[in-house]
């Protein structure tokens, strides 16, 4: 045993900054991948993967990058690991280039900087999470970090040939997220900190704006036919409440800290008011310059709404090279290596838990208590509702019953699994599924699914609602003789606008 102690001692000491980077995303890669193959797929990654089976321009609430990449991955299998293979080989990449930014902007420091860069990546368990579900954060991720590089070859190196590759990154990066207009914003602060403005003079600005605004084509012909409703509906998102308030604020951060953890988090912060305060080297005002725009967007906007946690990824990535950089010249401190060993603890601790529960549930939660319970029993509930809509039909395909939920968290879901049947919402939003399968007509009748266990009773007789329901079925979930939740199924009939 000691031999073998000692061996692997020698294994890792020997290793170079490359090569333990290498190690850690291969080891990561392949967590991301076992963890996969299990749990159903997670209200977003349902409704995206739907996306990429009914293929379009765009769509509603984002731009079309993740349904495309859905549709390729949809050419060779529709099984739930085949809808995390694009995103995991992603974020597999989006590491690597990690490594590369950094090494690129802080070429002074020990050659470690990179690995730390990455090793605070990986410690997020938000990023893992997005490095295993297709989000649009998670091409945005990789492509906005290329862009940082291109930026440092186009301001710092004068490459003016960079630019071409500018317009194409920012292209498909609205492509991936509305919310990459922060990047045009990093653009402008780049060039002015940089005094790059002269490289306008020249040709290939101009076309890189040519090329970027031919990429975004898709959107605005989309959006065109459909009353530019994506962007209402983003102009509208994230302001729902009048006034603002510190404790959605405070309560959006503190959920940022949880899912990040205290190496991404704290030290992050950290190092973004060090860098302020010390920002003429230039990698760290190209850290800034990226960084600050995300941050700030999604913090104002936590007052007047909660902000989800990944939304602000493109922010602490941008942030993960300067912290890198902080933590090696305060690393002489006591209190930073005890906060970065409480951190890797916390990382570690919570990555754990969450992928072995991911991988075979072992803990053994009390009924209805399971915190990934949105995560088991969809597959079974829409082949059940499939069965029961067949048993009510009058024996024409034509008159078949439909299938209806209350939301499309739980409509994406179903639709997914019981594809191609339609699934109408109930509720009065219009939304991507009143543009796939039409909303709900008068008179229309079908199965009701309701989820989770409290749904067991359905109101009638209003509109919006059917004029009357029957109790058909309830289909418990239940893991290590748990119950982790019931689905309700009624027969619902005569729908009223």
């Amino acid at each position: 045993m000691l031999l073998l102690q000692s061996s692997m001692h020698d294994f890792f000491k020997r290793l170079t900054p490359l090569q333990a980077t290498l190690l850690l995303i291969a080891a990561c890669t392949l967590l991301r991948l076992v963890a996969a193959r299990n749990a159903g797929l997670s209200v977003d990654e349902a409704h995206y993967a739907l996306y990429g089976f009914h293929f379009d321009w765009s769509y509603f609430d984002h731009p079309p990058m993740i349904g495309w990449l859905q549709a390729i991955a949809l050419q060779f299998s529709s099984s739930d690991l085949a809808m995390r293979v694009l995103p995991i080989l992603m974020f597999a990449a989006t590491s690597w280039v990690m490594y590369r930014v950094t090494r690129t902007l802080f070429p002074k420091e020990t050659p470690w900087l990179g690995f730390v860069s990455v090793a605070l990546l990986q410690s997020g368990l938000m990023f893992q999470l997005i490095g295993i579900a297709m989000l649009p954060d998670t091409p945005l991720l990789l492509l906005g970090l290329l862009l940082l590089w291109v930026l440092h070859g186009i301001v710092i190196e004068g490459r003016v040939r960079n630019w071409l590759w500018l317009g194409v990154l920012l292209g498909m990066a609205a492509l991936s997220k509305y919310t990459s207009i922060t990047l045009l914003v990093t653009v402008v602060l780049t060039m002015t900190l940089g005094k790059q403005w002269r490289q306008l003079l020249t040709r290939w600005p101009w076309l890189a704006i040519v090329v970027g605004s031919i990429l975004i084509l898709p959107i605005l012909y989309w959006n065109y036919r459909h009353d530019w409703i994506s962007f209402l509906y983003q102009l509208h998102h994230g302001t729902g409440n009048s006034g603002w308030d510190w404790l959605r604020f405070i309560e959006s951060e503190g959920a940022q800290l949880l899912a990040y953890g205290p190496g991404v988090f704290i030290f992050g912060l950290i190092a973004l008011v060090a860098g302020l305060r010390n920002w003429r080297e230039s990698g760290t005002w190209l850290c800034l310059s990226f960084a600050i725009p995300v941050l700030l967007l999604f913090g104002m906007g936590a007052g007047y709404e909660m902000t989800l946690p990944h939304w602000a990824s493109l922010g602490w990535a941008g942030l993960a090279p300067l912290t890198a950089y902080w933590l090696n010249h305060n690393w002489q401190s006591v209190w930073v290596r005890i906060g970065t060993r409480c951190a890797i603890i916390y990382s570690v601790v919570v990555a754990a838990i969450i992928f072995s529960e991911l991988i075979s549930p072992w803990i053994p939660f009390g009924d209805n208590d399971n915190p990934l319970k949105d995560l088991y029993g969809w597959k079974q509930a829409a082949q059940h509702a499939e069965q029961l809509r067949e048993q009510l039909s009058t024996g024409k395909k034509s008159n078949l019953p439909l299938l209806f939920t209350e939301n499309w968290t739980y409509a994406s879901r179903l639709a997914w699994y019981a594809k191609p049947t339609p699934v109408q919402v109930t509720d009065k939003r219009y939304d991507q599924f009143d543009i796939w399968f039409g909303s709900p007509q008068n008179d229309a009748q079908g199965i009701m699914v309701l989820w989770p266990d409290q749904d067991t009773n359905i109101a009638t007789g209003g509109a919006g609602q059917f004029t009357s329901c029957k109790l058909l079925e309830k289909l418990p979930v239940s893991n290590h003789a748990h119950l982790i939740s019931t689905f309700t199924f009624y027969g619902c009939y005569g729908f009223r606008n």
